[in-house]
């Protein structure tokens, strides 16, 4: 199917039922949901539809249908959409593992760091030389890659465990890190854009994000490039929100242009 002709069978699709998914449209045009998505924002700036949250309405579509869409995305999605650890650490190893090497340029002698549950954070768990630091973290993964460490010492954060991610998150969790005062907040994500931000397929990891976000000095977002342009379930946060980030490419200037504070550390240049 050529592309003009998918433009238009998305419009008169959208037209036609008012409010419509994404997976919907995936599966009408037999594409993949990433395709539809940039249609969807192609066909918006050309004033043929409106972008919701998870799909899209026509335009003389009352505001009451957006919002139904959207919630109707919200009951379908589970709290907990985010890929499993395990199958995490297989994806783009060599990469991230490069920007783990690029970003221990940010972490000196005696700082106080945080880490999340990511993949890339055990990768970079794994590259923390024994120097003097503490490291208060979530992620079960990182407290072990890191316990042969003599000098570095380890505050792990408690709260209900994830068998499906090896951490600790919850109410509980949340609370204990809000008594930490931390130099620099290493993270990751499931996904990031210019509109929407930095985002995660979990609302609960993406809920303890924030708060680590919010008693933390540097904060250093690493991100493979396979992530630009992703949506995920839940917002952590917006990109002028953090201050460094480390990835493989920067595939979109627009990162650089609209947000001139962030120091974008690009591993493969």
């Amino acid at each position: 199917m050529l592309q003009a002709e998918r433009y238009k069978m998305i419009c008169a699709h959208v037209q036609k039922q008012g409010a419509v998914r994404v997976t919907e449209l995936s599966q009408l045009c037999q594409v993949s949901p990433e395709t539809i998505r940039r249609d969807l924002r192609v066909l918006e700036r050309n004033k043929r539809l409106t972008r919701s949250f998870g799909g899209a309405v026509s335009l003389d579509a009352p505001e009451a249908t957006a919002a139904a869409i959207e919630g109707t995305v919200w009951q379908a999605s589970s709290v907990d959409r985010a890929e499993s650890f395990r199958k995490r650490t297989e994806e783009h190893p060599d990469i991230k593992t490069k920007i783990a090497k690029a970003a221990l340029q940010f972490i000196h002698s005696g700082d106080c760091i945080l880490m999340d549950n990511s993949s890339t954070c055990w990768f970079l768990a794994r590259q923390i030389p024994d120097i003097d630091i503490t490291v208060v973290t979530n992620s079960l993964r990182v407290i072990q890659a890191l316990a042969c460490r003599d000098k570095v010492r380890i505050i792990g954060i408690g709260g209900e465990y994830s068998e499906r991610h090896d951490d600790f998150h919850g109410p509980v969790a949340e609370s204990a890190i809000r008594n930490f005062q931390i130099n620099s907040f290493f993270f990751s994500c499931q996904g990031l854009n210019l509109e929407n931000g930095i985002r995660d397929g979990s609302e609960i990891n993406a809920r303890l994000k924030q708060v680590m976000l919010q008693v933390s000095g540097q904060k250093i977002l690493m991100v493979d490039s396979s992530k630009f342009e992703q949506y995920a379930f839940s917002k952590i946060c917006m990109l002028d929100e953090i201050d460094i980030m480390v990835t493989n490419s920067c595939i979109d200037q627009r990162y650089r242009t609209q947000y001139p504070q962030l120091n974008v550390v690009e591993v493969d240049k």
